[in-house]
């Protein structure tokens, strides 16, 4: 079997990852978590881009001996128009609209643009695989209450997919038979509902849901608009407010939870109060998709890095027990997902998609 070398990154609101792999096995990675007060400063397209490309430049540097080829170059997806699952070439359309932000912005929006220039560099091919907006969404699903805006996918489909495959193989079930509510919290936080092995409806990750470490998640309709109309921010500074200063963050001062869970430990009744708050959120938001599963659910299955913390873990425990199995998978697989689509596409498994 011919050894095939890809590079794969994956942007993340708190971290850049990077990873070599020789067809589907890791050969060496690294996980680059960076500090809240450098993260908030950053603005704009731009200084995203040089600040993860010095992350993933790096990366490379420190590794330059143990690369000897680079066939592929495989990059999260960033918030694009909705497409299908599955691999598309990064091209000049693709990066036009996510440098506009006309779609929504994200720091994985800069992922693709570093994969497509290192894949030019080494004279590779780079593509996105099952990206954010990967959309699977049931039409009933799209109303919003509004006729002129229309729901739509933005949920984090690597982690989520993994994690509803794992569960499912692990009840000895087949993902396409299976029902299962999928809670992804991270420094973003998705809800989903998976039916037959597809994501049929879910919380958008920046404007709906619980609020996360920094996102605000949903808001009351009205003082959102007071907000926007008050002459106390300019559009650039609101959305810094919503999505790098919003959630946790604006209420403790700092998005580390971590940190916080140490504040609750040593006794701070604010700090608890705060987390046990996103746990109700985001346990509210579990309840909800078990009703778009009409409350058939094999399993509500949690994962990323908050299922470390304890008191949010605690709050949702007691409010779902009685819904399902509770399944938690600690670690994620999206470096792994990403390094396995882009095997399919060098061994013609797969047919790469055109944006």
């Amino acid at each position: 079997m011919k050894m095939f070398s890809i590079l794969v990154v994956n942007i993340g609101s708190t971290s850049t990852k990077a990873a070599m792999f020789g067809n589907r096995e890791c050969l060496f990675k690294e996980t680059i978590n960076h500090a809240p007060d450098i993260i908030t400063g950053l603005d704009g397209f731009g200084e995203w881009f040089q600040f993860h490309r010095q992350a993933v430049e790096g990366f490379l540097k420190n590794n330059r001996k143990k690369i000897k080829q680079m066939d592929l170059v495989v990059s999260r997806g960033g918030l694009t128009r909705s497409i299908q699952a599955g691999a598309y070439r990064i091209t000049d359309a693709m990066l036009h609209d996510l440098r506009s932000g006309e779609y929504g912005w994200h720091p994985c929006n800069v992922g693709p643009a570093i994969a497509h220039e290192i894949a030019k560099r080494f004279g590779a091919e780079a593509i996105i695989y099952d990206s954010p907006v990967s959309d699977e969404m049931m039409p009933i699903a799209r109303f919003s209450g509004l006729k002129d805006i229309k729901r739509g996918a933005a949920f984090h489909v690597l982690s989520q997919k993994s994690a509803a495959k794992r569960a499912a193989s692990k009840m000895k079930l087949s993902y396409g038979k299976a029902s299962f509510v999928v809670a992804h919290m991270g420094g973003g936080i998705t809800v989903c509902a998976h039916q037959n092995g597809r994501m049929i409806d879910g919380t958008h990750g920046l404007g709906e849901g619980s609020f996360t470490p920094q996102r605000t998640g949903s808001l009351p309709l009205q003082s959102i608009i007071q907000l926007c109309f008050s002459g106390g921010y300019t559009q650039n500074e609101l959305h810094r407010e919503l999505f790098g200063k919003g959630g946790v963050h604006s209420y403790l001062a700092t998005h580390d939870v971590a940190a916080i869970e140490d504040r609750v430990a040593r006794g701070d009744p604010n700090a608890e109060l705060v987390l046990r708050a996103m746990g109700y959120q985001i346990s509210k938001e579990i309840g909800a998709m078990a009703s778009v599963l009409s409350g058939r659910v094999d399993a509500v299955v949690l994962t990323g890095n908050l299922t470390r913390a304890e008191t949010v873990m605690d709050e949702i425990r007691q409010r779902i027990l009685l819904l399902a199995p509770l399944l938690v998978f600690h670690g994620e697989d999206e470096l792994k997902v990403l390094a396995a689509g882009g095997a399919a596409v060098l061994r013609q498994k797969e047919i790469v998609k055109e944006y």
